[in-house]
């Protein structure tokens, strides 16, 4: 199971698998439409791969109209993933 609205450099990630350097960010429209939002999610992005995260992105819509697609897509992708130990041994 993932943290949930972790702290992560500057940023609150939403879910967090650590031993995996992996971090789901969900973006529902209401708050990630126009302009700014959209150049503070890939800046976001950015931080978080500099710290040796993958990042996907998932939009409101994809959890909502199709939860087990999604859930059976990052169920593969994280069994897939190693399992790496950070600079500090966690």
């Amino acid at each position: 199971m993932p943290e949930v609205n972790v702290e992560i450099g500057q940023y609150e990630a939403d879910f967090v698998w650590r031993d995996l350097w992996f971090v789901v960010e969900t973006d529902g429209y209401r708050y990630h439409r126009g302009r700014q939002a959209f150049r503070e999610d890939r800046q976001r992005d950015l931080e978080l791969r500099s710290f040796g995260f993958e990042v996907q992105r998932l939009s409101g819509e994809q959890i909502d109209e199709e939860p087990e697609r999604v859930a059976a897509i990052l169920r593969k992708v994280l069994a897939s993933r190693p399992h790496r130990v950070g600079p500090d041994g966690e």
